[in-house]
């Protein structure tokens, strides 16, 4: 009997009486736990049944189906042979699946371009998706291994175009990895023919190969030899029908595989079949596809006719078939792991408990939706777009590591009016398994026990504890109160056995394997570590000098554009500052055109990052002269542990193809941002004409002050009083008070309250700066809660940036903190504008409150912490409009355009500068977000003259305001600083919500130092007016004509008026070749004021441009007759 049993575990022998007491004790401890067990559970009797039992459990296979939590089998017994074998189809039913696939690839989605419009698309017969943009269509199929292999990215194709045919562009190099292939550990054979042998003895045992069925085999005999009795494990009748059934299927095989037709004299390479050969280890469930083609397909059409050669492609063509099988390496991918053949940089990267990051992600299933999914796992806590049903549409692509159950959802949301897809991903880990409450809990206790008795006894030689991780009786008891506990254990075994070890042929590593299987299968019930996770990856084609177009600068210099060659290696463009910096912009678009035509002509693909924190976008080119580009969270500041049950989801990133150059790439954006992105209360609004007291006052302001220049502001049109830097706690410099939100009684006797009711009852606004991310050491709020500050508590290190420390905005408290004091300061005071400044960048970035294992979660958590207290601003006070601001434009990112309207562009407010900052920013953010304002001269910031009008021009094109003082301009200054603001609320409804033109730049060698800005109307503008055209000139070249200027956008057989506003009145004085500046008459572009040409000219022939000196500027508004 305890041969018996000892054969039925593993064991080849029973060596002692010590050693059968010992196998005693174990089938009595099963035995006791079944007698334990709920009455719900059948019970069992004997060996054969107990194994039974557990071989039930692999056959029923709990780890398909549906995407809620799920138990998954142990790894010895998961993936049964018979199982495989019944999933396997015969030639008829492939046959009927194939006649099937031609009857579902008659059914295409429809053929009018209006009716794909923002809908996605999923031809059942390719595995093929399709998102349909405005003009564009983004499109990656399901391979046979259940990865997503990206297709194509640009104009909509037709949807009767089978795309598989782009795969023939994959060449496996040598040393590139091939595909996946499954495989089977010889331990794991072995113990199934026992299994199989021991359950039905009558059945003949099922193998998938000759060879390992032989091999298995042969030990079972050597064991019989072994044990010296006649009643081994297998009698010699099985061992017989095992044999016979074996040489059939081998002969079977061989027979299909062979050739058909004459035979050649020549030798020919031996062809195998696909037929009965799963496509990869990691995808369980897909049809494997066969690899032979059949002869006629592979002929060559020679001297046949057009309708011959157009019958022979309509004929039914499987392409699975002949799509090159190559490894990861060599695809071009939606989403990439790591450490599984891909060595470009990965997607996504996790640590399990037991330290493995292998994580092969394949498909598992999708859902395609009317509208935008709202971003549930983040629970409102991210910048997110909107869209309604009709709108857009969305897709989720389930993927799934099929060993530890980690679901990946790849998420896409495709608008009907612009060529733009957002991307997300949400990582979720399973819950823990709930042990022993039900009968089905209760069931698979019982057969995990089992299980684990196998893996113990199986294990020889070495001295290995397992240590089993069940207490029934203990479970039983929580059950009734229904409560699911999962505990480590009572009973421990040794065993000792011979040489010969099933888990691994080398006995050394028995151990570790057996502590391996068992910690991968635990990792399923804890926690993982997110150490990488990119919200978009994109693989492109080879293509001609690929171009990476860029936005960086520093402080006071932000967002100029940048373009580089990309060649082998990669690019990065990234943040770790806490914010989204002044430095680099979380901007990618990449080109195969040149600088010098890219701004109207060729494709460009860009990536728009929605997030104000760390970032990271990289571009690598690989030695193929492929192209992948990752935008996600920096993961050089990034950890995330995700407990068991909980999931996580990342920022979003707009991603958008331009046909027409950089031009076509910016309407997109703004078009996107505008409608879906930033508040839809401001959309179409024009924001009032504010003046800001900080270069005016810096921090001298009182009651009285900002009064009076409130009084002579209103003369000039202004619409918005905004009290800058110097009203609260005891703030004289930037040293102090910071956090201490509350007015300064010196300064304003009367509170926010009485100002704000002086400034309104003349009839304007009343705006307030904050900076609620921050504190300084002298303040009420520092010596009350130093622990608030971002620093390691006990470590008496820290720097300061313009004295000023950051607080933790992880915390719950200081988030309280802030939204109690702002609403305090909104609620007492009328105030409808809120500049939300931050001074400094992050350093010693430690949470107090947050869990040593989770400290690589600050930086995210901080900003999270920022977003909710914005997100409590628009929730409570919808009517107060929000401009952000970091040092200027440290955090002009689209992240922050879904809580604020606008951003402050630059601290620099110098016209030359400007002209640079506001022109990269433009090609992502609309000019409505642009805050750019009339400052004083010479420049604050860099002492430079220029003219008021020019001055005024660059402002036009953005959200405009005044910052200087009015109380020292002259009547003749203030008369056309009138006229100014009241040209930018005419001119404002077509600059702020048309299509933006860049015409001229530096960057061309045409135009060089010289820039033109136009916009378009909108469509439904009544205004009469068309466009509104602006050129400035920042270095004058003498005796060096400009070029014509050609505009754009206008339609050819329109007829148009052009008006020139604000002609100059400068000359050059032909006797002394002094230039003028005043006091002449005005010098008009055309000869007069206004001229009549038709569109076809203007864009065409364009329009005559003459300046004179640096800083000199015209502009036009061009009325359509």
């Amino acid at each position: 009997f305890f041969s018996r049993f000892a054969g039925a575990l593993g064991l080849e022998r029973v060596h002692s009486q010590k050693a059968a007491m010992r196998l005693l004790l174990l089938l009595s401890s099963a035995l006791a736990v079944a007698a334990f067990a709920p009455s719900s559970l059948s019970p069992m009797s004997g060996t054969r049944q107990a194994l039974g039992g557990v071989q039930g459990l692999r056959r029923n296979d709990l780890s398909h189906g549906t995407g809620k939590a799920r138990l998954l089998p142990p790894p010895v017994l998961r993936h049964g042979r018979r199982e495989r074998r019944a999933a396997r189809m015969t030639l008829s039913d492939r046959e009927a699946v194939l006649q099937a696939g031609r009857e579902r690839a008659k059914s295409v989605p429809p053929t009018d371009a209006d009716e794909l419009k923002g809908t996605v698309h999923f031809q059942e017969s390719s595995q093929t998706f399709r998102l349909y943009g405005d003009t564009t269509m983004y499109a990656f199929r399901i391979d046979e291994i259940g990865l997503l292999e990206h297709l194509y990215w640009g104009p909509a194709l037709p949807p009767t175009d089978d795309l598989r045919y782009i795969t023939f562009s994959n060449q496996q190099l040598c040393f590139d990895p091939g595909p996946s292939q499954q495989f089977e550990d010889d331990w794991a054979e072995y113990m199934e023919l026992i299994n199989d042998a021991v359950d039905d003895q009558d059945a003949p045992v099922q193998f998938e190969d000759f060879d390992s069925a032989m091999e298995a085999y042969e030990k079972v005999n050597d064991e019989k030899n072994d044990a010296g009795a006649e009643g081994g494990l297998l009698d010699d009748e099985t061992v017989d029908a095992v044999v016979e059934r074996l040489m059939e299927q081998k002969e079977e095989e061989m027979r299909l595989s062979a050739p058909t037709g004459p035979v050649d004299d020549e030798p020919q390479e031996q062809q195998v079949s696909e037929r009965y050969c799963k496509a990869a280890a990691f995808a369980e469930g897909f049809v494997p596809m066969e690899a032979d083609a059949e002869e006629d397909e592979g002929t060559v059409l020679e001297n046949q006719s057009l309708e011959e050669l157009k019958e022979k492609v309509e004929e039914d063509f499987d392409w699975n078939k002949v799509i090159p099988r190559v490894g990861r390496n060599t695809k071009l991918l939606e989403w990439a792991d790591l450490g599984t053949g891909d060595y470009r940089p990965p997607s996504f990267s996790i640590m399990y408990e037991d330290g493995s990051n292998i994580c092969p992600l394949t498909y598992k299933g999708h859902k395609i939706s009317d509208g935008k999914l709202p971003m549930t796992a983040a629970k409102g806590k991210l910048p997110e777009m909107r869209g309604k049903p009709g709108e857009c549409s969305s897709l989720v692509v389930e993927m799934e590591d099929k060993l530890t159950g980690l679901e990946v959802d790849l998420v896409y949301t495709v608008f009907r009016d612009v060529d733009a897809i957002a991307r997300r991903v949400i990582i979720r880990s399973l819950p823990e398994k709930k042990w022993g409450a039900g009968a089905n809990n209760a069931s698979v206790g019982w057969h995990a026990f089992l299980t684990l008795v196998l893996l113990a006894a199986s294990c020889a030689r070495q001295r290995v504890i397992v240590g089993l991780l069940y207490n029934l009786a203990f479970t039983r008891l929580l059950a009734c109160v229904n409560t699911f506990v999962n505990l480590h254990c009572l009973v421990v075994f040794q065993f000792s056995a011979p040489d010969a070890c099933h888990f691994c042929r080398n006995p050394k590593n028995r151990a570790d394997q057996t502590r391996s299987s068992l910690t991968l299968r635990r990792s399923e019930q804890g926690s993982l570590r997110i150490d990488r996770l990119m919200s978009a990856t994109v693989d492109f084609h080879t293509m001609s000098k690929p171009q990476l177009v860029t936005l960086s600068g520093s402080w006071a210099n932000e967002r100029h554009m940048r373009m580089q060659a990309l060649q082998q290696g990669k690019f990065v463009s990234e943040s770790l500052r806490g914010t989204s910096s002044h430095q680099h912009n979380p901007f990618f678009a990449l080109t195969n055109t040149d600088e010098e035509h890219v701004e109207t002509s060729g494709d460009v693909w860009a990536f728009s990052f929605v997030y104000s924190g760390n970032f990271m976008m990289e571009a690598e080119v690989t030695e193929t002269g492929r192209t992948r580009i990752n935008a996600g969270l920096n993961p050089n500041t990034f950890r995330w542990d995700l407990p068991a049950g909980d999931s996580f989801e990342t920022p979003e990133c707009a991603m958008v193809y331009s046909g027409t150059g950089l031009e076509g790439m910016t309407h997109t954006f703004h078009k996107l941002y505008r409608k879906y992105l930033i508040p839809d209360r401001w959309f179409g609004t024009v924001p009032p004409v504010l003046l800001n007291t900080w270069e005016a006052m810096y921090f001298d302001v009182t009651h009285a002050k900002v009064v009076e220049m409130a009084r002579v502001a209103e003369t000039v049109g202004v619409e918005l009083i905004v009290l800058d830097d110097g009203w609260f706690g005891q703030r004289d410099d930037a040293t102090s008070s910071l956090g201490d939100w509350f007015e300064d009684e010196r300064k304003f006797p009367y509170g926010l309250k009485g100002l704000a009711s002086a400034i309104n009852e003349m009839g304007l606004q009343f705006g307030l700066w904050v900076e609620p991310e921050m504190v300084n050491v002298n303040s009420k709020l520092y010596k009350a809660h130093p622990e608030w500050c971002l620093n390691q508590q006990g470590r008496n290190f820290r720097c300061e940036g313009r004295n000023q420390l950051v607080l933790d905005f992880s915390r719950t408290d200081v988030q309280n903190y802030v939204i109690t004091k702002l609403r305090d300061l909104l609620t007492n005071a009328n105030v409808q504008y809120i500049k939300w400044d931050m001074n400094r960048h992050l350093t010693e970035v430690y949470g107090n409150e947050i869990a040593p294992s989770k400290q690589g979660e600050v930086y995210h958590r901080y900003m999270v912490g920022v977003y909710q207290v914005l997100k409590f601003l628009n929730e409570e006070f919808p009517n107060t409009r929000i401009e952000t601001c970091s040092g200027g434009g440290g955090r002009f990112d689209a992240g922050m355009l879904h809580y604020s309207p606008q951003i402050w562009a630059s601290d620099n407010t110098d016209v030359f500068s400007r002209m640079a900052i506001q022109h990269g920013t433009s090609l992502v953010y609309p000019l409505a977000s642009i805050g750019s304002h009339i400052t004083e001269v010479p420049n604050h910031q860099t002492q430079r003259l220029s003219t008021l009008k020019t001055r005024f021009l660059v402002a036009l094109f953005g959200t405009f305001g005044l910052e200087l003082d009015v109380r020292r301009m002259s009547g003749p200054e203030l008369s056309e600083l009138s006229l100014y603001v009241d040209k930018f609320k005419e001119l404002s409804p077509i600059v702020l919500n048309g299509n933006f033109f860049r015409l001229w730049s530096p960057v061309k060698s045409i135009s060089r130092f010289a820039y033109a800005w136009m916009c378009t109307a909108p469509k439904d503008s009544t205004s009469g007016i068309a466009a509104v055209v602006a050129v400035f000139l920042t270095k004058t070249e003498p005796g060096r004509y400009l070029p014509l200027l050609q505009l754009r956008g206008l339609d050819p057989n329109a007829m148009y008026l052009v008006e020139e506003i604000f002609p100059n009145t400068s000359k050059r004085n032909v006797s002394t070749g002094q230039i003028e500046l005043s006091g002449g008459s005005p010098q008009w572009q055309m000869g007069r004021q206004v001229v009549e040409m038709s569109g076809a000219a203007l864009m065409n022939a364009g329009i005559p441009v003459r300046l004179s000196y640096d800083g000199d500027s015209c502009a036009f508004v061009i009325h359509k007759i």
